[in-house]
């Protein structure tokens, strides 16, 4: 894919930009999927809601939607493991890494720094990708731990 000139400096400006690393993970109708995400922020407090920016040729998009539950896991800064391999095509594989559990039926990783668990209440295709807005239904705070950070194309432990 060529990229014109706004888009090359847009990609630069992104790789500069350092982020929280979370795995987004999901269940419906049986089938688990979770993938490595930089795209989530907080939406609001009032009620607390997140947002999810996920490409539409993602594995998981076919498992998320309206009504449905997904979970934010902000990785911590000695799951660089888990990141990478829910970040390929090794799907059978992503769930074998570290310690996951359930709350109900939404997949997490109990290792993780946090977990923010929510319902999909509004979604927004744009172009590549669709932004997901989810009302948070519970938190999982472990305390001790510092997050994971990529820049540059790597991720800062």
């Amino acid at each position: 894919m060529a990229f014109n000139s706004l888009q090359s400096d847009f990609l630069e400006a992104m790789r500069n930009y350092t982020s929280t690393v979370a795995v987004l993970s999901a269940e419906h109708n049986g089938v688990k999927q979770a993938m490595t995400a930089t795209s989530v922020a907080s939406l609001s407090l009032d009620p607390p809601s997140m947002i999810i920016s996920v490409n539409q040729e993602a594995s998981i998009y076919n498992i998320l939607g309206k009504g449905r539950n997904f979970c934010v896991n902000v990785l911590s800064s000695n799951q660089v493991d888990l990141a990478e391999v829910c970040s390929k095509n090794e799907e059978e594989s992503r769930f074998e890494v570290g310690s996951w559990s359930a709350f109900n039926n939404i997949p997490y990783n109990s290792d993780s720094l946090i977990n923010i668990f929510c319902l999909c209440f509004d979604l927004s295709e744009q172009t590549t990708h669709t932004v997901f807005f989810g009302e948070v239904i519970k938190i999982i705070n472990s305390k001790g731990s510092t997050p994971l950070l990529y820049r540059e194309g790597r991720y800062i432990e």
